[in-house]
């Protein structure tokens, strides 16, 4: 039986089928575009990730001490990884289009390391960064193989049950507003540069979106990139000009030196910065980091699926996703990139701007991240981007983390006072704690002790995002007074009893690619742990693997699947004019005639039609 979106819609609308109709979807998970403009739109998710991403090594690395050489390394290392996480993702993952980015979840926890004694105590720049590189990865590392352990073994979807949209709202938040004392101050470092690049930014982003130049969406899909590039400009031709000494923070003297100096490729492979290195100081925060990157990833999952016109993923599929997420955390560990990855809300963002819902697309992107890697240049070429013009930045992103997690409170019934209170209480105490302000930041020396066990407890409490977690999750899990309905449970329920095995859409989506579907059996072991027995095995005995993918762009006569393998009605779809989209047993047509990007959706076994 497919899955059927009834809602609204007629009783025979699959979610592909609704996206399309009703948001404006073009390509869903499953379909793939010609070749030259998946490659365009894949282009165009990197320049996406482009900026969130490269901005997360230009703030550590110098902290820890990197030169410029070192720091453009890093960039390269974590494009490099971020497209081969995101490979990872879509293929034995939770098979959604996102992007695996680097993770500003982390970053409490890497400034919390950078600053401690041990390397502090460094004299020497570039062997204190090595150092402290060593040590981040040996944290990446362990909590990637707990994160993996995690997922394949299940324990994340009892979990996941008692853990709301309320959770995830004060966690999120607690990232976002945890770096605050990192933005302005540094702006006003060069007034010019950082009070420029937030003005554009906020122009591009609020007053000029609808606006197009030759017919295309520049200031709505590129707000940031376009920021970068005129700031930077600007600081250039300030430069050039003299208005700025070559020592000044303003100033982009130097930059094409760095850049001539560098060679033009670079490899990233594992362990180049040296054997990493295992501290319980750096390992404990690092978890608690984990732990927040999930619970966020677990509302990404949502938001894709329903952009994308996928049916809601079900506890063992998020499962998998976060399985596949302590990869590529551990993979961040392996070649050092200074922080992990998790999915990308900018590039779900994304989809539902451009209407491009479909994983060949995203692969076709996280090829570009690891092609444009080793180019050497180019990562120097970010590294040398005045810090001020960085500073600004963050006054803009981490305004719209902050913004994405509350964005979660739809779900929630905000007119009932206990949800209101465990909301208010988890946020503000989380920063009375362990905020920039808070006790913990500002009281001397360490008030558990001075043992190892103290020095864990006080990485705990230095992190407001674990102290949010910890707060939220037990009062919201503990405290009646709330129906699931209003603690926004239910939106996140749809799923829980769906025929994973057999339900066409199920396996066209989520279903392992080529024979892991076979060997792994989609890992259907998964759900026993929310479900209580195992999903129904295919009706005819088959596995059948899923289809949408990078091979079916690039070869698709070598992934078709086995003989017996095709659902019956399958030679049925194929049969649709050039241009048509098959999901399930119907054809998306789409009509050039008609204004407003109109979408036909013919029923294929009856040949109804409805507009």
């Amino acid at each position: 039986m497919a899955s059927l979106s009834t809602e609204n819609d007629g009783p025979s609308m699959t979610y592909a089928e609704k996206a399309k109709a009703n948001s404006g979807l073009t390509y869903s998970v499953t379909d793939v575009p010609p070749i030259g403009l998946s490659i365009l739109l894949g282009i165009q998710h990197y320049l996406t990730m482009l900026g969130a991403t490269f901005l997360i090594p230009t703030l550590i690395c110098p902290a820890m001490g990197a030169n410029v050489q070192q720091t453009g390394q890093v960039i390269s290392t974590i494009f490099f990884v971020s497209g081969l996480n995101t490979l990872i993702q879509t293929s034995i993952g939770d098979r959604l289009p996102i992007v695996q980015g680097g993770s500003f979840s982390y970053l409490p926890a890497v400034f919390g390391i950078i600053v401690n004694p041990e390397l502090q105590s460094i004299a020497d720049d570039s062997e204190r960064f090595l150092a402290t590189m060593r040590v981040i990865q040996g944290a990446l590392i362990v909590v990637g193989i707990i994160q993996m352990f995690i997922g394949y073994t299940g324990l994340f979807s009892s979990v996941l049950r008692f853990i709301s949209p309320i959770t995830v709202t004060c966690v999120i938040v607690a990232i976002g507003l945890g770096l605050y004392g990192i933005a302005f101050n540094g702006v006003s470092q060069c007034w010019t540069l950082g009070l420029t690049v937030m003005g554009l930014a906020v122009l591009f982003c609020l007053y000029l979106p609808r606006f197009k130049v030759f017919g295309f969406p520049l200031f709505d899909l590129f707000p940031i990139l376009l920021s970068i590039i005129l700031t930077w400009g600007l600081a250039g031709i300030l430069s050039a000009a003299g208005v700025w000494g070559e020592d000044d923070l303003c100033s982009t003297s130097r930059t094409m030196e760095f850049v001539r100096s560098a060679p033009w490729f670079f490899f990233p492979y594992p362990f180049q910065f040296g054997a990493p290195v295992f501290r319980s100081y750096a390992i404990v925060p690092m978890i608690g980091s984990m732990l927040a990157a999930m619970i966020e990833s677990v509302g990404d999952y949502y938001s894709c699926a329903k952009i994308a016109g996928a049916p809601p993923p079900t506890s063992g599929i998020i499962a998998r996703g976060l399985a596949a997420e302590g990869i590529g955390v551990f993979f961040s560990g392996l070649w050092g990139t200074g922080s992990g990855t998790t999915s990308y809300s900018e590039n779900i963002g994304a989809i539902g701007i451009t209407g491009v819902g479909s994983r060949a697309v995203v692969q076709c992107g996280a090829l570009t991240m690891i092609i444009v890697s080793v180019i050497a240049k180019f990562g120097v070429l970010l590294a040398t981007m005045p810090q001020p013009m960085v500073s600004g930045l963050y006054c803009v992103v981490f305004g719209m983390i902050v913004a994405v997690g509350l964005s979660n409170l739809q779900l929630v019934n905000l007119n009932n006072q206990r949800n209101l209170f465990v909301l208010g209480f988890a946020i503000f105490n989380a920063f009375s704690i362990a905020g920039p302000g808070g006790y913990f930041a500002t009281v001397e020396g360490n008030p558990f002790g001075t043992s190892d066990g103290a020095a864990i407890a006080l990485s705990i409490f230095s992190s407001p995002m674990i102290v949010a977690f910890i707060i939220a999750l037990t009062l919201d899990a503990t405290a009646g007074g709330a129906t699931p309905e209003e603690r926004g449970l239910t939106a996140w329920e749809g799923a829980s009893r769906a025929d994973i095995n057999n339900d066409p859409e199920y396996v066209q989506v989520y279903s392992l690619p080529l024979f892991f579907a076979k060997i792994f059996r989609n890992c259907g072991y998964l759900e026993y742990t929310s479900r209580g027995k195992m999903p129904d095995p295919p009706e005819n005995g088959v596995y059948q693997a899923s289809r949408g993918d990078l091979g079916d762009l690039c070869c698709p006569c070598l992934f078709r699947g086995e003989p017996g393998e095709e659902n019956d009605d399958s030679e049925e779809e194929e049969k649709g004019e050039p241009g048509d989209s098959p999901i399930g047993n119907t054809i998306i047509r789409e009509d050039p005639a008609r204004s407003g990007g109109d979408i036909d959706v013919e029923v294929a076994s009856g040949g109804d039609k409805t507009d």
